[in-house]
């Protein structure tokens, strides 16, 4: 198991298994992925990669395993030595810690470039505008997309919208 200095993985999946009704969608995958790695997870159409990653941020709840955000279980906390749910709150409190990019990149259309970015930060972490829009610009830099600022999901290309996702 690859783990960070630490001594535990900052994401960790252990034996998850997912059903839609009779389907079982997820059997038994595992994953550990250290600090500052990262990871690819392919396969065919259908064959999970996308409820996987829902499971790991907990939009998608898990039939059965367990699944750890640095270090914490993932939207599920030990009662009585069983898995209950955890409170919206505390799952709420360890999305904002956790990124994801979805395959339709989920830009706001009438937001720029820079207002999508600095949303979540603002709005949901609280940051100040003037450190978001700092932290924005360098964000944009490291993407090659510094130059796009103030365009609109619409006036950039599919690529393009997908590194403002990742930014």
């Amino acid at each position: 198991m690859n783990r960070d200095s630490n001594g535990h993985a900052m994401v960790r999946a252990v034996d998850v298994h997912k059903h839609f009704g009779r389907l079982h969608v997820l059997r038994g995958i595992s994953l550990s992925v250290p600090k500052g790695q990262v990871y690819v997870v392919i396969g065919p159409s259908g064959s999970g990669k996308s409820t996987f990653l829902r499971c790991l941020t907990h939009l998608e709840k898990i039939q059965q395993g367990q699944i750890f955000i640095d270090g914490e279980p993932m939207g599920y906390r030990m009662v009585n030595g069983h898995p209950s749910e955890d409170s919206p709150r505390n799952i709420a409190r360890m999305r904002s810690e956790v990124g994801m990019v979805f395959q339709r990149f989920n830009l706001f259309p009438h937001m720029t470039v820079l207002g999508n970015i600095i949303e979540a930060p603002v709005g949901v972490r609280g940051m100040s505008k003037a450190e978001a829009l700092d932290r924005a610009q360098t964000l944009l830099r490291r993407v090659g997309l510094s130059d796009k600022a103030n365009a609109y999901p619409s006036q950039l290309s599919g690529g393009q919208q997908q590194r403002v996702a990742i930014a």
